[in-house]
């Protein structure tokens, strides 16, 4: 928003503290309102001054009384209003190369009040100067001209109403003095009518000074509240960072210890025999599993806001995704007592099938959190170029107010004491954002009492989708990891000892390592290459697991299959390691997928 000359400056030293202190209190705004009066009456000053002082003087001088007053008075006449004229231009001239500041507006708004002042006193004393008696055709055209100074003066006086005045109330007031001194009838109308005109085009200056000062008025309520809420965003912005960071750090710093606590509990699942110490154990391998759902939750939202996920569109069939699911949600339906139904489907998407698959699950999982009776259904339905999937649930239903907030990362329904069981309010949010990485429609349906239903719009194709190719690798992960040389370079000791317990049990003999130098140390350039590199991203000495895995490699000057583990959740470590084009797991990672992994990698 513009705020012009010296009202701008004024505007913008003060705009800090009306977007401080709040807007509702409109007296700070007086010194910016008079600031501008000020402006805009220099703004126009020049016009008006030739015109009233220099080009209309003129032309009556010329025209309508060379022949009928007193030239030497009408020289002295015209002659002061071109010295008034010249003056008024030179403080105009002055008032445009000051340097203006809110100290000085009360002056120049005194100068260009006095300078209206003497123009209209000169007009006045030409209403009395030049009254020629008889003359009633002069008269006329004498109080046309001076009404309709009056009338120009509401545009480049009104912004300042005693301005106004002083220039108005002197042109007219001498010259209805002196047609009513003449006493005759007719000037007596001709003054009567000058006089209702006058007061109407005070009345009419008054309305448009009000209008004028309104409109400024909330032009700087505007500038406040623009300041204020940018000032607000800056604040939520510096927060969010803030937020980012904390649980960047906090989550690096709880998945080191998590992680190796998944993997020695796995280890010692193998080792221990005794029912109740198994059960202990099993306890705290659903702890561990919960505790690794909540920062995979976390990681999913800090990969979507890094902006690492990549949507791979191809051609898949939803039979094949449906099946999965059903498999997977069947024990915990019957579990809780509802029935899962998905219908069988012909159609095809054309999207990304992981991330589809992430969708539909979040969804089903919230669907069945929240019912606890009847049950669940998924299915398709076409709607000409795309496919509908719907899921359904007999649950609670949404009230209208809550179904925006529900896709907000952390709002829960119906959970004030955050039970984890409820899940962690995460879901939905995750589902938003990947339905607009991928650009579908994410549409949901609800009553109170009567369920909810939540659907996603996904492209259809025409193809059949391409079976899946079988390798005919071998399976047997014992064989493949049976004596294989592991580096695992982590600079957290229980992270390494943890990696080491559960590689010896896999068969692996794990060279351990907390630093760059220290692995090197361990890897003899005589010896052959190892199998495998298990490193984390961020190391000592502001060194990364990309750095260490180029440094192994370069020793015998191949490439060994290598992997990045990380706790980091930060979008920008995201992104770098990302960047490094080698495979990258999330601390804590679950053994099973750790020993799929490693086989994955050392049989390339």
């Amino acid at each position: 928003m513009r705020t012009d000359g010296v009202a701008g400056r004024i505007m913008q030293q003060r705009v800090p503290d009306i977007a401080r202190d709040g807007v509702s209190d409109f007296r700070h705004l007086s010194p910016q309102i008079h600031a501008e009066q000020v402006h805009t009456l220099y703004g126009q000053a020049l016009s008006a001054i030739l015109g009233s002082n220099v080009a209309v003087p003129i032309l009556l001088s010329a025209v309508v009384f060379w022949n009928s007053v007193s030239k030497p008075e009408l020289l002295a006449w015209f002659i002061l209003m071109c010295g008034t004229a010249a003056v008024r231009v030179a403080s105009v001239r002055a008032y445009r190369r000051a340097r203006l500041d809110p100290t000085t507006v009360a002056r120049w708004h005194r100068h260009y009040t006095l300078g209206a002042l003497a123009s209209g006193s000169l007009w006045g004393a030409a209403g009395m100067l030049f009254f020629v008696p008889g003359a009633l055709e002069q008269q006329v055209i004498l109080g046309l001209v001076l009404g309709g100074l009056c009338t120009s003066s509401v545009a480049a006086h009104g912004a300042h109403l005693p301005t106004f005045y002083a220039f108005s109330l002197p042109t007219m007031l001498p010259f209805v003095a002196r047609l009513l001194v003449a006493s005759d009838r007719t000037y007596f109308t001709i003054a009567v009518l000058a006089l209702v005109y006058l007061i109407a085009m005070c009345f009419f200056a008054r309305n448009f000074n009000r209008t004028l000062i309104e409109s400024w008025r909330l032009r700087f309520e505007n500038v406040g509240l623009v300041a204020e809420l940018t000032l607000k965003k800056e604040e939520a912005e510096r927060a969010n960072v803030a937020k980012s960071r904390f649980l960047a750090a906090a989550s690096h710093d709880l998945r080191q210890p998590l992680h190796a606590l998944s993997l020695l509990a796995s280890a010692l699942t193998g080792k221990v025999q005794h029912p109740e110490t198994r059960q202990v154990i099993d306890e705290i391998n659903l702890s561990v599993e919960s505790l690794e759902s909540l920062f995979n939750a976390l990681l999913d939202i800090s990969k979507l806001d890094a902006g690492v996920v990549v949507a791979e569109r191809t051609d898949h069939a939803v039979q094949v995704l449906f099946e999965k699911l059903q498999r997977e949600y069947a024990a915990e339906a019957h579990t809780k007592g509802l029935r899962l139904r998905l219908m069988p489907s012909r159609m095809v998407l054309y999207s990304d099938p992981t991330l589809i698959e992430r969708i539909l699950r979040n969804l089903i999982s919230n669907a069945m959190r929240y019912t606890d009776a009847g049950g669940v259904v998924v299915g398709c339905r076409r709607r000409g170029e795309n496919v509908r999937i719907e899921v359904w649930d007999s649950g609670p239903g949404i009230a209208p107010p809550q179904q925006r907030e529900i896709f907000q990362e952390f709002y829960q329904i119906g959970n004030p004491e955050r039970d984890r069981r409820k899940g962690l309010g995460l879901g939905l949010a995750i589902v938003d954002r990947l339905a607009r990485l991928l650009g579908h429609t994410i549409e949901l349906r609800s009553m109170v009492g009567r369920g909810s239903v939540f659907a996603v719009t996904v492209p259809r194709s025409r193809r059949t989708p391409k079976a899946p190719r079988v390798t005919g690798r071998s399976t047997d992960a014992d064989v493949v990891l049976a004596g294989a040389r592991v580096v695992v370079v982590d600079n957290e000791a229980a992270v390494l000892n943890a990696m080491g317990a559960i590689l010896r049990d896999w068969g692996c003999r794990p060279i351990l390592a907390d630093s760059i130098e220290a692995a090197l140390a361990q890897l003899p350039p005589a010896e052959p290459p190892p199998d495998a590199i298990l490193a984390d991203y961020r190391l000592r000495a502001e060194q990364t697991g990309v750095q260490a895995i180029a440094r192994i490699q370069s020793v015998w000057n191949t490439r060994i299959p290598a992997a990045i583990v990380t706790g980091d959740t930060a979008p920008d470590r995201l992104r770098e390691a990302q960047a490094s084009g080698y495979r990258l797991l999330h601390k804590p990672v679950p053994p099973a997928i750790l020993r799929a992994l490693l086989c994955d990698l050392i049989r390339k």
